[in-house]
């Protein structure tokens, strides 16, 4: 299998080919991140088509990047908040109808956690989404469900490092607001298994 790099370096060489690798990847992923800030799949749909569009016009201005889906997911954050400041000089965040895979997870674990214990968790846990901020929800996706590192958040949401990690700790806090130590540790359970 190729490398991501590689497949980055013959896209900027003006390799077609490499660009529909590179899109096939990430757009559903970057579909589901846009997700976190608008309901409305034609301006998702919008600004994924803009975002590769402009990828594909600027390929020979475009650097080298460590990390492919940080540069991906930083560049299509901008292209999404213009467009959706262009429509409604605002966005929100949305709580808990926007986070399909984890009712997923938490499904799948139906036959450890009796369906009342799950319903509970799920109340709890859209009443701690409730009362985060749209960037501390942003931060729980792109952490636990992206998988990104704390620098990678940090450049992808203009912060500091330091302010990256205190920006997930009170985040991390409403959850132990809402969730019982048992019932946090059964979420984080049902994440790390999507990763297996």
């Amino acid at each position: 299998m190729q490398d991501e790099r590689d497949i980055w370096d013959a896209f900027r060489s003006g390799d077609e080919s490499s660009l529909q690798v590179i899109f096939d990847k990430y757009y559903f992923p970057l579909f589901n991140y846009g997700h976190r800030f608008s309901a409305d799949n034609h301006l998702i749909e919008d600004a994924l088509q803009e975002l590769f569009v402009k990828l594909w016009k600027n390929r020979d201005s475009i650097k080298e990047t460590g990390s492919v889906k940080n540069y991906l997911y930083k560049s299509f954050r901008r292209v999404l908040l213009r467009l959706l400041d262009a429509r409604q000089r605002k966005y929100t965040f949305s709580v808990f109808d926007e986070w399909p895979e984890l009712e997923q997870e938490l499904a799948y674990d139906h036959t450890i956690i009796s369906r009342e214990r799950l319903e509970n968790i799920r109340h709890n846990l859209k009443a701690a989404l409730e009362k985060m901020t749209p960037r501390q929800r942003e931060i729980i996706h792109l952490r636990y469900y992206e998988e990104m590192e704390y620098d990678e958040i940090a450049a992808l949401m203009q912060l500091s490092v330091s302010s990256t990690y205190k920006l997930l700790y009170k985040a991390i806090d409403t959850l132990r607001q809402y969730l019982s130590k048992s019932d946090l540790l059964i979420l984080l359970a049902a994440l790390s298994l999507k990763k297996i």
